[in-house]
């Protein structure tokens, strides 16, 4: 196992330099570039070579790439040209803000859907089954910015029951119980937004795991179907879900996009967004390496963590 362990990280490594290539040339290949963003019609052509020899951008371009790489190694992903602050220490202070938000709202998104994928498929055509499906489908079709500003309009708005706006109350930044009223709007539509395709994917496993022959023969000796379901069928429901869960990955930094920009969060979403506003591109470069690396490390880690549930690829790569 160490063995296939040692070929999936050394199979990671040329990817990830692949999208660092791909990010830089996409920037690169953009309409505007971050001189647009720091001159003004007005500036002389004296000034304007001035900032751009400031910022490295008088470079060729295969150089301006070798020195991003080396300071992204180095861990100074750079300064932003709108507000001149480490990018470093803007992720270092946001992640932790986008974790917070979007970990335990997947968590109780993915425990919600496997109960109820559980039961639909245990139900297949019944009216639970019916009921469940079609809520996913609801789900699935709500755009998630709509169903945020819903929510806002009853329960910030009509009920006056929970704040809208930012992640604390300003005076109140060290309450525990401020930020579990700040958190409790966007997580909510965070949880409906992860849980409709969740739900869907427990209950096609569901489905297909109850006609195994291990379920006719737990059957036969009179097993209750509720055991079955519980005992048997969800720890074979759960291997595949694994693979989510991985893949998920990306999803705990930049998953909040839309949420964290309706709310005023501050995550990496609403510095996502300005950074793309403002033509930002040293921050809009390091976001997008970080949610693209994200993806490889995200498949890496399901990868890993399934060759360790799953004694039938423990072999695998020896």
């Amino acid at each position: 196992m160490l063995k296939y362990i040692l070929k999936r990280i050394l199979q990671a490594i040329p990817l990830l330099f692949i999208i660092s290539i791909i990010c830089f040339t996409l920037i690169q290949l953009a309409p505007y570039d971050a001189v647009d963003a720091m001159t003004t019609p007005n500036m002389t052509k004296k000034t304007i070579d001035l900032i751009k020899a400031r910022y490295g951008l008088d470079q060729p371009a295969y150089m301006q790439y070798f020195y991003w790489i080396k300071g992204i190694l180095s861990g100074e992903w750079g300064y932003s040209i709108v507000t001149h602050e480490s990018i470093t220490n803007d992720l270092s202070v946001r992640i932790p803000n986008t974790i917070l938000l979007v970990l335990p709202a997947y968590i109780l998104a993915l425990l919600l859907s496997i109960l109820l994928g559980l039961i639909a498929g245990a139900n297949k055509g019944k009216v639970a089954d019916k009921i469940i499906d079609g809520l996913s489908s609801f789900g699935i079709a709500i755009p998630s910015f709509w169903m945020a500003m819903i929510l806002v309009f009853i329960f910030g708005y009509l009920l006056d029951i929970f704040p809208i706006l930012g992640m604390h109350t300003v005076g109140n930044e060290e309450s525990f119980s401020d930020l579990l009223s700040h958190m409790v709007l966007p997580c909510m539509v965070l949880t409906l937004s992860f849980m409709p395709e969740l739900v869907r994917y427990v209950r096609s496993s569901t489905i297909g795991q109850l006609s195994e022959d291990y379920v006719m023969v737990q059957q036969a000796y009179g097993a209750a179907s509720s055991w079955i379901l519980f005992k048997h069928v969800l720890r074979n429901v759960l291997l595949p879900i694994i693979t989510i869960v991985g893949m998920s990955l990306p999803m705990l930094v930049t998953g909040a996009v839309v949420t964290e920009t309706v709310f005023g969060w501050p995550g990496i979403g609403t510095y996502f967004v300005k950074a793309i506003q403002g033509f930002d591109y040293p921050v809009v470069m390091a976001i997008m390496l970080l949610s693209s690396s994200l993806v490889i490390i995200g498949n890496l880690v399901s990868d890993l963590l399934y060759c360790i549930v799953d004694p039938r690829i423990k072999g695998m790569g020896e």
